[in-house]
């Protein structure tokens, strides 16, 4: 997928909101996955981290802070799990047809099952 498209995708999923079928998309992956104790509450979390994600990806100048690997100064770990997550799953949607959020729900489910 090319960048516009998908910066254009990113900007109507935070005006628009998710659909149904993305809501269940979500629950079906969660619950795919066992978390351990520490990490259930943030897995739960998901759809907040991931608008945060495209919150950052949405603007330009913190988009090509993610997208080079600089160290980002998050304000807390979880916060930067989500931006690593969200530049990833951004760079994954770039080379193939699958949507962002997809993607970030799928990562950062693997991700925090681990």
């Amino acid at each position: 997928m090319e960048s516009a498209e998908l910066d254009r995708q990113i900007a109507e999923v935070l005006e628009k909101g998710f659909d149904g079928s993305f809501a269940v998309f979500c629950a079906k992956t969660f619950s795919s996955f066992s978390y351990p104790a520490q990490n259930l509450a943030a897995a739960r979390m998901h759809a907040h981290y991931m608008r945060m994600a495209l919150e950052a990806l949405s603007d330009p100048e913190m988009k090509a802070r993610l997208l080079s690997g600089a160290p980002l100064q998050a304000g807390d770990r979880w916060t930067a799990l989500c931006l690593s997550v969200g530049a990833e799953s951004y760079r994954s949607a770039l080379e193939s047809d699958r949507p962002v959020c997809e993607l970030f729900v799928e990562g950062w489910c693997r991700l925090l099952a681990s």
